[in-house]
């Protein structure tokens, strides 16, 4: 039987804990990372996202202002 710092008590031999709780950390941190590598690329996507909004935005303000110009210089040549 082993008894830990904390009080907890096993009856598992040494070696055979020993493997559980490193195939329980080495999960544990397998799952962090991927958790970690999902929520970068949910980042990276929204910025890029973001950034392409913006563009088209100003592409289309652009394109109106032309056009509310074209139409000026369409309405001044028909007087």
């Amino acid at each position: 039987m082993i008894q830990m710092a904390d009080g907890t008590k096993y009856e598992s031999r040494g070696k055979v804990l020993l493997e559980f709780f490193r195939g329980s950390r080495d999960k544990w941190k397998a799952k962090c990372a991927e958790a970690k590598a999902t929520l970068k690329k949910a980042k990276n996507r929204s910025q890029w996202l973001e950034t392409s909004r913006d563009n088209w935005k100003a592409r289309a303000a652009e394109l109106e202002a032309e056009l509310q110009s074209l139409r000026e210089e369409q309405k001044a040549i028909a007087r």
